[in-house]
C-alpha cells in the first residue's frame, strides 16, 4: 500500500494526482489544505492545534487525536501510516514556514520508504546506490548530513569516492546526456534532491 501524507503548507494542484489510489493522511491542518482541492483524507491525525473548527466538524469521524509533544504532527502521521502497513510514503505540504519544522521534515527523508515532494523537487535518501532519470540538464543536488563519501556517474559533473560535508559542495549538478545518473553512497548519510525542471544552457 502506498500513502500520501499532507502537512499544513500550501499545496500545488498536483496533489490531486498524487492522492489517487493512495491512503491519504492529513497531519492536523493538512486537512484544511486538502479540502481546498475537494480531497477527503482517509484519516486526520495530530494535536489539532491548527485545524479549523469547520474542518473538525466536517471530518469528525476521520480524526485521531495525538497529543504527544515529543513529535511533530508529520512524524505522528508517518508513524500512523506505517502502522497501517504502508510500504511507501510521499509527503507534501512539508516545506516552508517554521525552519525547525522544515528541518525535522527533511530528516524524515532518511527513511528509504519516504520521499518529500514540493513544487520543484523530490527528496529521497541514497542508502547504497540509487539511479535517477530525467531529461539532460535536469537539476539535482546532493546533501550530506553531516557527511558522506559519494560516487556519481552519468552527471554533468561526476564524482569518485568524494567526501561531501553539509554545505555547498554537491549542490547543483545536472543529469547528463545519457538521461540517467547513478549515485552511490559508500558511507554516511546522503539525500538526493531531484528537480522537476531542466536548466537552460546557451
Amino acid at each position: 500500500m502506498e500513502a500520501l501524507i499532507v502537512g499544513n503548507r500550501p499545496l500545488e494542484s498536483n496533489v490531486i494526482e498524487l492522492a489517487k489510489n493512495k491512503l491519504v493522511v492529513a497531519a492536523d491542518a493538512g486537512a484544511d489544505r486538502l479540502l481546498k482541492y475537494n480531497i477527503i483524507p482517509d484519516i486526520v491525525i495530530g494535536d489539532l492545534d491548527s485545524i479549523s473548527d469547520k474542518t473538525v466538524t466536517k471530518l469528525e469521524e476521520w480524526i485521531v487525536t495525538n497529543k504527544n509533544i515529543q513529535k511533530t504532527d508529520l512524524e505522528k502521521a508517518v508513524d500512523y501510516t506505517f502502522e497501517k502497513g504502508a510500504s511507501k510514503i510521499q509527503i507534501v505540504g512539508w516545506s516552508g514556514g517554521r525552519i525547525d519544522h522544515t528541518l525535522t521534515a527533511l530528516g524524515l527523508a532518511f527513511n528509504p520508504k519516504i520521499s518529500l515532494i514540493d513544487e520543484h523537487f523530490t527528496i529521497e535518501a541514497v542508502t547504497d546506490s540509487k539511479t535517477i532519470k530525467g531529461k539532460e540538464n535536469t537539476l539535482f543536488s546532493l546533501m550530506a548530513m553531516p557527511e558522506a563519501r559519494v560516487s556519481v556517474t552519468g552527471a554533468r559533473w561526476n564524482l569518485q569516492h568524494e567526501q561531501l560535508k553539509m554545505g555547498g559542495r554537491g549542490i547543483h549538478n545536472e543529469i547528463g546526456s545519457s538521461c540517467e545518473v547513478t549515485i552511490e553512497c559508500h558511507s554516511g548519510n546522503l539525500l538526493v534532491i531531484q528537480g522537476n525542471f531542466v536548466l537552460p544552457h546557451d
